[in-house]
This record gives C-alpha cells, sequence and structure tokens, in this order.
C-alpha cells in the first residue's frame, strides 16, 4: 500500500520476516520506527516475546491513528506523529558529526563526545519513503540540517538520520531502492556507510516483490548494517546477494541453505569498495571489475558525450513520419513539402515552416538507422522562439548535424548503437562525439559490442543511459592495423545497411563483437 507521503507500506511476510530476523532483538532493546506506517514490523517484532521499547514514528496523521489503536494497550510503545527527518526530540539522541564531518572538519572537536556511545537506540528498522517531492522550503531546511547530502531523495536522508541515531553495535535493517550502490549522488552516503558502518548483508531484488505496488525504480535492496569505528568498518567484508527469483528465498538466507543456482553472491570488502571511483558497489566478476578499475582511459576521455534538444513543446513542434512509427499516437504527421535539408543553427530560411530529420528514438538495429521517423520544427521564427522559450533547451548545440555515435537514453537489455550525422538529436539521446572523428566508426563498433553492454549495465544498472555514466566505461584501443580493420568492416556494415541487408550485417557485427571482447578480455585479471 502507499500513501501520499510516498511511503510504500510492506505487506510482504517474507519480507518483514527476514528483516526482523536480521536486527536479532535481544532483551531490553530500545528500538526505533522511523515511518511505521500500520505497524508491520512492529508486529513481527512483538512476536520475539522480548522485553523491548519500541518508538514508532510517522509523518502521517492517518498511520498514527491506525497505530494509536493497535498499540494502545501496549505502554512499551510509544507512537508520535512527527516528521523523523526534522524532528527535534530526534536531535537529543543523534550523533549529527557523522554527515557533519564530510563538510565542516572544524566542528570535530567539538563533536568528539558524541562518539563514545553513539546514539540511542540499539535497533532500527524502517521501509522509509522514497520518490516524495520535497517543497522548496523543506528542501531549504534538509540541506541546512544535512549539509553535502542529496536531499531530493528521502530514503537516503532517513538512512543517513537512523545511522546517527543508532548505539555503536546497534543494528539497522532497511528495505530501500538500491541506487544508493551506484549513483554519483549517493557518492557521500557511501562513503559515510563504509567508514562508519559494519554492513552485515545487502540483497537486491525486483521492485515486483512488493505486492500490488508500481515502484519508479526497477530494484530494490534490503540493507543490514551495524554501527561501527572506521578500523572496523574498512576491514569488514560485505556479502552481497542477488538473483533473487522470489521473496520465498530470503529465508535461505537466514538458515543458511545451500543457495539455488539464480542467486549470485559477491563478497567486497568495504576497504576496496572506498577506493573506487565514487565509492560505487560495483556487482560483477573480478574480472569484469578489473576492467572497471584499472583503466587508464575512460570514453569521457577521448568523446564528449552530451544529451540533445527539448523543444519545449513536443506535441506543437515534433511530426510523426506516418503512423507506423512508434509511440506517435498523440503526434501530427509531417507534410512531405515541408521536409527541408539543413544544418544551421539559424535555422530554414525564407519559410514560414519547415522541419528537418530529428533523431528523437531508439533504432531497431544496429549501427544505422533504416529511415528517419521523426522530425523538428527548424523554420527561422520557431528557431527564435526555441532561442527565447524558458522551455525549451537549445542545449550543446555545437554538437547538432555533427558526425557522432548515438545512443537512446532509456536502457534497454541490448543497447542499439548507431550512426548519426548531420541531424539534430533529441535529449532523450545520448550523443556520443570523439575528439579525433577518425576513431567515430571503432567507437560506434565499441559501443554495439557485448563486452561494453555488460560494463555499461554494471556500472550504472538504472533504467537510464545517462551521459555521466557512458563517460565512465572503460577505453581501449587495438593496435593501427586491427582498428583499421574494424573500421573498414563498420564501413561495409554502413553500406549494406543502407541496401536492406540486414543478415550481412549481423555476420560482420558477429565479427566486430568478437574482436573487440577479445581485446577487452586482454585487460581481465
Amino acid at each position: 500500500m502507499k500513501d501520499t507521503f510516498c511511503s510504500y507500506y510492506t505487506n510482504s511476510d517474507e519480507i518483514t520476516s527476514y528483516m526482523v530476523n536480521r536486527l536479532e532483538i535481544e532483551e531490553n532493546d530500545i528500538i526505533l520506527e522511523p515511518s511505521a506506517g500500520e505497524g508491520i514490523f512492529i508486529d513481527q517484532i512483538l512476536n520475539s516475546n522480548k522485553m523491548i521499547q519500541i518508538d514508532a514514528l510517522d509523518i502521517n496523521a492517518e498511520a498514527i491513528k491506525i497505530l494509536n489503536s493497535k498499540y494502545q494497550d501496549l505502554p512499551s510503545i510509544t507512537v508520535r506523529e512527527t516528521d523523523t527527518l526534522l524532528d527535534e526530540r530526534l536531535d537529543l539522541l543523534s550523533s549529527p558529526e557523522l554527515w557533519i564531518k564530510q563538510t565542516d572538519t572544524l566542528l570535530d572537536e567539538q563533536l568528539n563526545f558524541f562518539g563514545s556511545i553513539g546514539g540511542h537506540y540499539n535497533k532500527v528498522i524502517g521501509n522509509p519513503p522514497y520518490g516524495a517531492w520535497q517543497d522548496y522550503d523543506k528542501r531549504a531546511q534538509l540541506k541546512k540540517k544535512y549539509p553535502g547530502q542529496y536531499v531530493k531523495e528521502t530514503y537516503s536522508l532517513f538512512l543517513l538520520r537512523c545511522i546517527s541515531l543508532l548505539r555503536n553495535g546497534g543494528r539497522l535493517s532497511f528495505i530501500i531502492p538500491d541506487t544508493y550502490l551506484f549513483l554519483n549522488l549517493h557518492a557521500k552516503l557511501r562513503e559515510l556507510l563504509l567508514t562508519s558502518t559494519r554492513i552485515v548483508e545487502i540483497i537486491t531484488f525486483p521492485s515486483k516483490f512488493f505486492p500490488g505496488v508500481s515502484f519508479g525504480y526497477s530494484n530494490l535492496s534490503i540493507i543490514t548494517l551495524e554501527r561501527t569505528n572506521k578500523e572496523n568498518a574498512l576491514n569488514n567484508t560485505v556479502r552481497i546477494v542477488q538473483g533473487f527469483e522470489s521473496a520465498n528465498e530470503f529465508q535461505l538466507l537466514l538458515n543458511d541453505s545451500q543457495l539455488p543456482d539464480n542467486l549470485s553472491t559477491f563478497f567486497v570488502k568495504q576497504s576496496d569498495v572506498l577506493t573506487n571511483d565514487k565509492h560505487r558497489f560495483i556487482l560483477a566478476d573480478s574480472s569484469t571489475n578489473a576492467i572497471i578499475n584499472t583503466a587508464l582511459i575512460r570514453l569521457g576521455d577521448i568523446a564528449n558525450i552530451v544529451t540533445g534538444f527539448y523543444t519545449g513543446d513536443n506535441k506543437r513542434f515534433i511530426r510523426a513520419a506516418d503512423d507506423s512509427v512508434k509511440g506517435s499516437k498523440n503526434y501530427e504527421k509531417v507534410n512531405p513539402s515541408q521536409i527541408f535539408n539543413c544544418s544551421s543553427l539559424s535555422g530554414i530560411k525564407e519559410v514560414s515552416e519547415g522541419y528537418i530529420p530529428y533523431v528523437k528514438s531508439a533504432s531497431k538495429t544496429r549501427y544505422y538507422r533504416e529511415k528517419d521517423e521523426w522530425f523538428v520544427r527548424w523554420d527561422e521564427d520557431t528557431i527564435e522562439y526555441y532561442n527565447s522559450h524558458p522551455k525549451s533547451r537549445f542545449q550543446n548545440s555545437a554538437f547538432y548535424f555533427k558526425k557522432g555515435v548515438a545512443i537512446p537514453m532509456v536502457k534497454a537489455s541490448t543497447i542499439r548503437a548507431f550512426y548519426i550525422e548531420n541531424r539534430v538529436f533529441d535529449q532523450s539521446i545520448v550523443g556520443i562525439f570523439p575528439k579525433d572523428q577518425s576513431k567515430i566508426l571503432y567507437v560506434l563498433a565499441l559501443m554495439n559490442s557485448d563486452i561494453v553492454n555488460e560494463l555499461i549495465h554494471t556500472i550504472n544498472p538504472t533504467a537510464n543511459n545517462s551521459a555521466n555514466y557512458i563517460k565512465q566505461i572503460p577505453y581501449f584501443e587495438p593496435p593501427k592495423s586491427v582498428l583499421e580493420k574494424i573500421n573498414n568492416k563498420v564501413k561495409h556494415i554502413l553500406s549494406l545497411g543502407e541496401k536492406g541487408k540486414i543478415t550481412e550485417c549481423e555476420k560482420l557485427h558477429s565479427e566486430l563483437n568478437h574482436t573487440i571482447n577479445e581485446l577487452y578480455s586482454n585487460f581481465r585479471k
């Protein structure tokens, strides 16, 4: 169940059982549930029949009514309506030096007294809200309270807040999206996790395991950790398990049972993760990990990698070629007489309404597009509108009409990169423009290879091919003789593609794929 505060109430016995078990509840524990919802975790905790004290907090008045009704006869449970992230009573129980240290070392001496016992709670468990919009006033408050942290995503602040409330040796178990493991914007949070906690276990699984809820995240995770000092944190080895097909498999982890073949287990030392670029968790075999961590040159070093244009009103300014174009249902169709050849940022001269081919969507084929499916209005008057209208984004215009390689922003299981020339490309497209144009054909082959597809999904497992992550792809270049052979084969593919000879193209692609995979295998350890 989801509420208006973007809280997702946990209605899965397998999830709650696993998380409560991982808490290892003991007699006289003081436990915090910072986003208590309907009390699902509390109910599971009460089954342990231990003498404990629980503080159940929630910002939602309706949830508080339910909690008060359920637990009114249990003096060991305190229910309170509050904003956990800003609650002043919790401030008295926390050790905020965890995040202040990262941005203001001058305060370290003043805050040393917090370090001896840490926070107030022995255990914290929760399913904090995620994806919630913060108004600008609230965002300003959060920035002040959590300096240096990414405040647009509430779940990461809940995790930070609750770690600060843990006693040293206290344990936390949270169910949250898995994006904190690899997104750049969570680098500071990862640094804190790796240096101030002993991560016991992380499991990742599809969000569909939440019954009846649709998320904006493809994968969720459960992280279990203990608060500790830096030395213990860096010496710790984390177990990470992924590949779950059912929440029923969580029980296997609790029983130390032999795991089925579908589950992949990684053991990573926290000190090693800390040395990764932006402290990113790289969940791959050691050979793939070696490629990512040892590459001296990245794609972003040899190419400009950018996203493209936004009209500000696509339905008004973009046309589809015909009704067969995917996603064109609500778009008008272009009048062929209004299509022009133009490569000027100033627009088509002396026409009242004119369109040019526009790269807006994924390609059905690798290396080349079969035909132009989209067109964008480009007459001089409309260009003037684009330049003056606040919603239009004439971003990275220096790369419009240039030769390059394009991939869609929305990730597919297999990426189909294609050649672009003399085209404007949409903001939904990532354009790759080698600084040395003689490398364009090689980069085109590279972006269509299995090994680079694997690297992209490892570096950023989310659903988007963000330009910033494409820049991080390791770049290895073959000897000149091999490079010439690759370029010639790519040229041949582009020529065959114009003639519709798909089978011949796929044969050449297979050869290129083998060559590039072999090249990259030389850098596996």
